[in-house]
């Protein structure tokens, strides 16, 4: 049976990773999507959270000789601003960034259609091919722009291509998984807390829709769960023995992954003008990760530090 793709529909695109040894087996190429329905308290990508392009700005980089200032089509920069670009009025055209000689404005966020994403992705078809790689869909949350990511995938795979998402299982849209996992070889997809309190205070939004969608997604495709492992959220003993529980009841799942916590992305927060609110919150310690390891496969599931 034939598969038509769109290779004309647009998604908008963050970053491409090249090289990546984790996100699934193999060498593989990591193409970010812009769009998530939560907030995570430490996420490391908040630029991807909304989905139009975003700018960020580096005050350390500005040299403050005032282009962007002349250019800015919308009044959205000042100097009088308590974060130099009003977040009301700043669409992300990107017109500042394009007159910026020191890299302080940085605009995160492009259109990009199914074929200029997989004339991309073809560029590392021989590290797919020596190691067993493949293709992953990150974002952001891929099934925000569900029709393009769908559309991605089926590329993929008609390249021969072993195909991964990141997902959170955040969507309301039975559509998007129907028309996702089909072309999905393997899911990540990421378990937070079982207690919906405290999902919904550090991610706001309720988990009841993720672990009715977990069911779908686990009986359609190779899945493994992935826990960011938060210190005071869900790094203790009897937290993550509670998700393990709750994957016990799912299809076929036989791995899960411990994410430790990391602060990599807290200077984007500054660049956007937003708090982070997980300031001096250290990465949990190697000692707490292997107990917590060591709960994980008491409850009869492979387990690796990391992804």
């Amino acid at each position: 049976m034939s598969v038509n793709v769109d290779y004309e529909m647009e998604g908008v695109v963050f970053n491409i990773q090249r090289f990546s040894l984790n996100d699934g087996p193999g060498i593989r190429t990591i193409l970010f999507l812009k769009g998530c329905p939560l907030s995570c308290w430490w996420c490391s990508n908040p630029e991807s959270q909304k989905i139009q392009p975003v700018t960020l700005y580096d005050a350390k980089k500005c040299i403050h000789c005032g282009r962007c200032l002349r250019v800015c089509p919308h009044g959205a920069l000042s100097p009088d601003n308590p974060h130099f670009i009003n977040y009301e009025k700043c669409v992300g055209c990107g017109e500042c960034e394009a007159v910026c000689p020191a890299g302080a404005l940085v605009r995160k966020g492009k259109p990009m259609t199914v074929q200029q994403a997989i004339r991309e992705l073809k560029k590392d078809t021989g590290n797919y091919r020596n190691s067993g790689g493949g293709i992953t869909i990150s974002g952001g949350e891929p099934l925000v722009q569900y029709a393009y990511t769908a559309e991605v995938l089926k590329a993929s795979q008609m390249q021969g291509w072993h195909t991964a998402i990141e997902t959170t299982g955040y969507t309301k849209n039975p559509e998007a998984l129907e028309k996702v996992l089909p072309y999905t070889n393997l899911a990540l997809l990421d378990m937070k807390s079982i207690d919906d309190d405290i999902h919904q205070k550090y991610t706001g939004v309720s988990n009841a829709v993720i672990k009715e969608n977990a069911k779908k997604i686990t009986a359609a495709t190779q899945t493994i769960i992935r826990v960011p492992t938060i210190p005071g959220v869900n790094a203790s003993e009897e937290k993550i023995q509670a998700i393990c529980d709750f994957v016990k009841t799912l299809n076929g799942v036989d791995t899960i992954h411990l994410l430790p916590y990391h602060n990599l992305g807290a200077n984007k927060y500054a660049m956007m003008g937003r708090e982070y609110k997980m300031e001096g919150v250290k990465p949990p310690e190697g000692e707490l990760m292997e107990t917590l390891k060591q709960v994980v496969e008491k409850s009869g599931f492979k387990c690796k530090i990391g992804g």
